[in-house]
């Protein structure tokens, strides 16, 4: 299977033309990054004789060079002999390991249906960990039965995720109780299938997540004392910034959001949520600032179809005291078929809800999105200077409602 490369051309001149349109409605600029990763690095062997690639197989051997003739047989012993920018190549088969990421690598899976990371008994499926694993590419995996994230990023950049199959995972969670339960030892605030801590310029693209069992979809979520992914807090502190969720399939995950955009410390910006299909998860698409003081700005939601989630569709939620929500764009959404959110007072089934608990959610602009068989089509509480622009309803009670 080949590298995917060339991501620059994700996003066409059509979807940045819409949204440079959409930022200048709220006198603000929100551009769409390129999509290029810097991985030129590929391929590059620096010591004589090793092969420019490496090579896993299920009935290889450790002991082995990783050549195509006489390939590894962990992927884990792979990482740990690939220089920097280094191709793994992953034949299909079952390899029940936790691969850990730490130095920046191409592993690649040739087959996403049966190149099968078996996380059972792990923490995690795939971590990619820290600014020395900055340019990874990982694509064409299963990642499946880890206790809790499936695949896991921190204080990572210009990597991507692409291609995969993320499902069954958090089989054994630590995730935390809801309030007002407290929970009985360290856990993990947001335990998703696949998470994203304080990352800069990554891009999560083409992949499918779905069935898994702890607290839903992708996330992605800053650094800081409050660490959401793991069960320690760290005093690493990291925006999460620049990031890319586009064309991906999240799918009957049994708790918590479908996507989340969300700041538990200093700072969540300019993350873009692009032609994503988010269904029969417990929440659809958030953008959200959860902790005291979080902010959260410059987030796009755009071109993405919700449908039949239990919450509502597309949710922009200031949740604490002094968290900031600001320069939102909600724009060419489908939304359909989803629920209610009795704790913020909307009580019948909603498409497009704008809540700010404590702190008003300014400045979101909603334009051209289409709900349908929804009680109210766009509701919205505590969002002062909120635009709506163009949205068109079906079967729906009540178009707009603002408390």
């Amino acid at each position: 299977m080949p590298v995917s490369k060339g991501t620059g051309i994700i996003v066409g001149s059509i979807v940045i033309v819409l949204i440079v349109v959409a930022v200048a409605s709220l006198n603000r600029s929100v551009v769409v990054p390129s999509q290029s990763v810097n991985s030129s690095a590929s391929n590059v062997s620096t010591v004589h004789h090793a092969p420019s690639q490496l090579y896993v197989s299920a009935a290889g051997s450790d002991a082995n060079p990783g050549s195509s003739s006489a390939p590894l047989k962990t992927i884990s012993k792979a990482i740990e002999m690939a220089k920097p920018g280094q191709t793994i190549i992953v034949e299909p088969g079952m390899y029940n390991e936790q691969v850990n990421i730490t130095s920046p690598v191409v592993l690649e899976g040739e087959n996403a249906n049966t190149t099968i990371i078996n996380a059972s008994g792990k923490m995690n499926g795939i971590n990619v960990l820290g600014t020395g694993a900055n340019g990874t590419i990982v694509e064409g995996f299963t990642v499946e039965n880890a206790d809790n994230h499936g695949i896991y990023l921190q204080n990572v950049g210009n990597v991507e995720i692409i291609n995969n199959i993320v499902k069954h995972n958090g089989i054994n969670a630590t995730v935390c109780p809801q309030p007002p339960a407290k929970p009985t030892g360290p856990c993990i605030i947001d335990d998703k299938a696949l998470e994203l801590v304080g990352t800069r310029n990554v891009i999560v693209k083409n992949n499918i997540v779905m069935q898994n069992l702890a607290d839903g979809g992708i996330a992605v979520v800053d650094l800081g004392f409050l660490n959401p992914g793991s069960l320690t807090s760290t005093h690493i502190i990291a925006n999460a910034v620049n990031n890319l969720i586009i064309d991906n399939k999240v799918l009957y995950n049994k708790g918590g959001c479908g996507i989340i955009i969300s700041s538990k410390n200093m700072g969540t910006l300019y993350n873009k949520v692009i032609n994503n299909t988010v269904e029969f998860n417990p929440a659809g698409i958030i953008v959200g600032a959860g902790a005291p003081n979080s902010t959260t700005l410059n987030t796009v939601v755009m071109n993405n179809t919700a449908f039949n989630n239990f919450l509502p569709g597309i949710i922009v939620h200031s949740a604490a005291p002094g968290a900031v929500i600001s320069n939102t764009v909600v724009m060419f959404n489908k939304v359909g078929g989803n629920g209610n959110f009795i704790a913020v007072g909307a009580l019948n089934k909603t498409g497009i809800l704008v809540s700010g608990d404590f702190m008003p959610v300014s400045n979101v602009l909603i334009e051209n999105n289409n709900v349908s068989n929804e009680y109210y089509g766009i509701w919205l509480k505590n969002a002062p200077n909120a635009t709506l622009l163009n949205n068109t309803s079906a079967n729906v009670t009540v178009a707009n409602s603002t408390k």
